[in-house]
Order: structure tokens, then sequence, then C-alpha cells
């Protein structure tokens, strides 16, 4: 969707004047309805689906629903040691990424332990920590929006965990390379890593950023999850897993729950990986919407995060929760409340029919923000 600037101030003008009109007829139109059609634009979820080779896949497995997890685990297994360029023994399936980071809290965490995390960043991995009776130590991120590194190796102690979620959520941004590579070089003996790179097919390429999965087998310290939730589009299947060393894998299989991943999961997600044209081109498409969203933002004099992701944290100029009450109320679904950013909203990529929707509300609601 591409609006004129002329154009957007004369609909941006028409929506004041509706919202001083007949500011009850914006307000009733409220998504309370349970039969109204919500623009979920709140999980960072693709808005593309899978492959249509995902999805027959899925088709074709309706038929083993009957049966426990086999030999589809092995393979997916396999599958994903060889995209890493590393060894089955190296990775580690889970229910999602989220369940390797409960896995990765239970094997390195505990009493007297720490768990060093920015702040914001996904902060599932402090639930976690908190469950074992770690010490969580959140290090605000740095001026340009990426990791403090070393504030969070000082806030690391002997012994723990650190977290880096790179590209980050919420921000959407990266970590340079550079630093990361002196960090790791850093990290204290007895203090582990937990690289979440849930984000990392949505990176265009760049020399300051790369991905630590291959690395990971070769590194005792540090462990790298990935996930089919995202650019795969399979969320609703929960597949994630974890490249690490060999030791640390066996470490963190201890801790699964048996049979987490099933068989239709297990056969889809193998079938998604192979499918490298579909993920590109989401990527190329994601990146076609993120730089969009990006014109529609300045057009409208606002501010964002330069995100690689695909969501874009985006400045509400007051409260970013009550924002989203407000875009909630007319059926559009966005995150807020993230801390350190309490004037922004985060607002996911979704189809331009969506994205069409989010801005026609925002400018019903929001007419009093700077042209």
């Amino acid at each position: 969707m591409t609006i004129r600037r002329r154009e957007l101030l004369r609909q941006l003008g028409s929506a004041a004047a509706a919202a001083a009109v007949f500011p009850k007829v914006i307000e009733s139109a409220s998504a309370e309805d349970p039969t109204a059609r919500r623009v979920r634009l709140n999980r960072n979820e693709s808005a593309y689906g899978p492959s249509e080779k995902a999805n027959a896949a899925f088709q074709e497995m309706l038929k083993e629903v009957n049966r426990y997890p086999g030999d589809e685990v092995e393979n997916l297994r396999a599958g994903l040691a060889a995209a890493h360029g590393v060894q089955p023994e190296n990775l580690t399936l889970g229910c999602g990424s989220t369940e390797i980071m409960r896995m990765a809290a239970e094997a390195c965490l505990g009493h007297g332990k720490t768990l060093a995390t920015a702040s914001s960043t996904y902060d599932f991995i402090t639930h976690a920590a908190r469950l074992v009776g770690a010490e969580v130590r959140s290090v605000p991120l740095s001026r340009d929006y990426g990791h403090d590194l070393e504030a969070m190796t000082k806030a690391a102690t002997a012994s723990g965990l650190v977290y880096i979620c790179n590209p980050n959520n919420p921000t959407g941004t990266l970590t340079p390379k550079s630093d990361l590579e002196t960090f790791l070089r850093k990290v204290p003996s007895g203090v582990a890593v937990l690289m979440d790179e849930a984000y990392h097919d949505y990176v265009a390429p760049t020399s300051a950023y790369a991905s630590w999965a291959a690395g990971a087998a070769a590194n005792p310290q540090l462990i790298v999850t990935r996930t089919f939730s995202k650019i795969y589009g399979l969320a609703g299947l929960r597949v994630g897993y974890a490249v690490s060393s060999t030791e640390t894998a066996k470490r963190l299989a201890t801790r699964r729950v048996p049979m987490d991943v099933s068989s239709v999961a297990a056969r889809v997600a193998l079938a998604a990986l192979a499918d490298t044209a579909y993920t590109k081109k989401i990527a190329a498409t994601n990146a076609n919407d993120r730089q969009e969203f990006f014109n529609q933002v300045n057009a409208r004099m606002l501010r964002c995060l330069d995100s690689q992701t695909n969501f874009v944290l985006m400045r509400t100029g007051s409260s970013g929760e009550e924002a989203a009450k407000m875009l909630r109320k007319q059926g559009v679904l966005v995150g807020a409340g993230y801390p350190g950013f309490e004037k922004h909203i985060r607002v996911s990529l979704g189809l331009p029919e969506d994205m069409e929707s989010f801005w026609r509300t925002w400018d019903s609601l929001m007419p009093h923000h700077p042209m």
C-alpha cells in the first residue's frame, strides 16, 4: 500500500473530522464482538503461512495422526544437521524454541546461579530461570539498541547463563558480529551462552551480522536456538531446536519432555526446511513489507527503530499500552508494555490488507499526531 503525502493529509483530515463529529461511532466499532475479524499483528507470526510443500506434507501426515513420533523426528534431526554442517548429535529438538530455553535454564541454572539478560528482550527464559531458583540480572540495551555485552559479562557470575536474542525482540535490532566475537572469547568458564536466532532468516546479508549455529557444535559454552514458528510459518505446530556441542546436547536432552515433537510436526518441518526457495521468497517479501511500513511511518512523521525482522517497534508519543488498548477495541492487535519502551508499540508485519487496516485504524484513533 503506497499513499502519497497529499492523499495522506486528506485522509487524516477526514479521519480527524469523523472522530470529532462521530466519536461514538468509531468507539462502537469494537472488536469485543466475537464475530468481528481481528487483525493479528501482536505475535510476530508469518502472515504468509507455510509453503505448498509443507502444506502437502501436512495433508499426507493426517493419515498418521494415530501414531506416536518415530522416524520422522530422527529424519528432521538429520536434515537440520546437514543444513548446519554439524552432526545429528549436536541437535536438540523441542516443542518450540521456548522448550529449549526451559531445558537450558534447568541444565545451566539453579539456586546460587545467575541469568544475565537484556532489557528489553524476549523474556520467556527469565520465567524459566526463576522457576529453578536462579537470580535474574537485566542489563539495559546499548544506545544503538544492541546488547551491552560488557555489562552483561559483568552481570554474569562465575556460574550461570547469558541470554542473547539476536536479532532482538521487541526491538528488531542487531548486536554487531564483531562485538559478539569479542564477547564469546571473554565468557568466563562455567558460564553458558544461549543465542536466540529466531529471526535469523529475516536479516539481509550484512557484514555486521552472522549466525553462530555452525560454530556452536565446537563450543561447549554455546547454545544456539532456532524455530520453525517464524519464517517457515509453522507457529501452530511448535517445533524448535538447538545446536550445541554433543556434551551440551546430552545435558539438554535429559530435560526433554518425551515425544515433545509430534510425527506430524516433524514431517512438516522437514518439508519446510527443504523448501529453501520459499523461505528466500518470504524473506524478500518481508523486506518489501518492512520498507513500506517505514514509508508509512515517515509519511506521518512518526518514529520507529530500524528493524531487521518481521516486526517494527514504533513510537506512539504517549503510553504504548493505552494505544494498544485503543487499537484492540477496533480489532487490531499489537504488542506493548516493554521495559524501557513504554511509549512504543510492536507491530508485526501482516498481509497488505492487514497493514491497510492497521493504518486506517491508527489514523482514525490518533489524528493528534504531528504531520
